[in-house]
């Protein structure tokens, strides 16, 4: 069983792409039952302002092999609801890998599963995790951290590659690259890809004149010949 974790103002995609990648992955051949939960077990708002399903209150969970908290604006250098750290805290007792994708690492540390533990979140909010959290081992640059059975993830998009090391350690290589073939995404980036530094450097000039081209190419007559 896979559970995501949401709450009001959840990031939708944060939940949306790493639900698909185990839902795509029973297509061929895996066998996941995946949850959404929330703390009382009632319907949330996501972070684009619509109504988000829930299935289950997560103090229903009996066990799960992974649990996913997703992340949200709303969290970082913000109060943290206690009734959503301590369900996390709770369910994390009875699951076999727990993980967060982007900000949902800062419910893992107000719940004391990143003590002593590397991690990475967000980019933006890498250096308040680190201030915010002394015991934690903050990895700015990366795409996704593993540190035992726990594991952490930058932001948003980042999640659908955890998501997939995740599938890989269940089910093996080949049905993994089924999946990342069948929602167009690459296979794997490495976890250490320096998730700041994507779009970091500007567009050449000349690019962005190649770019422009095909525009100028349908203004111009093409030559005919007798």
């Amino acid at each position: 069983m896979v559970v995501i974790v949401v709450f009001d103002g959840v990031t939708l995609l944060d939940v949306a792409g790493a639900g698909e990648v185990f839902v795509e992955a029973n297509r061929f051949g895996a066998d996941y039952r995946l949850k959404i939960a929330s703390v009382d077990g009632r319907d949330v708002t996501s972070s684009i302002g619509t109504r988000l399903g829930v299935t289950d209150r997560l103090s229903a969970i009996d066990s799960a092999d992974i649990v996913l908290v997703a992340g949200s604006d709303h969290l970082p250098g913000r109060p943290i609801d206690p009734a959503l750290v301590e369900a996390v805290r709770s369910v994390a007792a009875r699951t076999g890998r727990m993980a967060s994708i982007c900000t949902g690492s800062f419910i893992l540390a107000q719940a004391g599963l990143l003590d002593g533990r590397r991690a990475t979140t967000h980019w933006h909010d890498a250096r308040l995790l680190a201030r915010a959290f002394r015991d934690v081992t903050v990895e700015p640059d990366a795409i996704f951290v593993r540190d035992g059975d726990v594991f952490t993830s930058a932001g948003i998009s980042s999640g659908i590659d955890l998501a997939l090391a995740l599938v890989e350690m269940d089910h093996g290589t080949e049905l993994v690259r089924d999946v990342a073939r069948w929602l167009v995404v690459y296979l794997k980036r490495p976890a250490a890809n320096h998730s700041s530094r994507c779009w970091s450097r500007p567009i050449p000039r000349r690019s962005r004149r190649c770019a422009r081209s095909p525009r100028r190419s349908r203004r111009t007559p093409a030559p005919t010949t007798a």
